[in-house]
């Protein structure tokens, strides 16, 4: 009995992470969600900055500068 119960809630896990697994969705690059511009709502490219927490420097993924020219916070592409 006891066995059968373990067994059962072993079937009853893997469908919980089967199901989390289908609600996830991946980034098209590097396991990120895709950044998107703040005025225009278009996708921009991910830019990683650091920042400093307890004397360490972290990685913060942020969105990028915004290549749409029609948008407000437009930035021309370098070089």
């Amino acid at each position: 009995m006891a066995g059968e119960q373990q067994h059962e809630h072993k079937h009853k896990h893997e469908r919980d992470r089967d199901d989390e697994h289908e609600h996830m969705t991946v980034a098209p690059q590097a396991g990120r969600e895709q950044q998107v511009c703040p005025a225009c709502g278009r996708p921009v490219e991910t830019v990683v900055r650091r920042r400093k927490s307890l004397g360490i420097y972290i990685p913060e993924w942020v969105p990028g500068p915004c290549r749409n020219p029609d948008c407000p916070r437009y930035v021309l592409a370098e070089g």
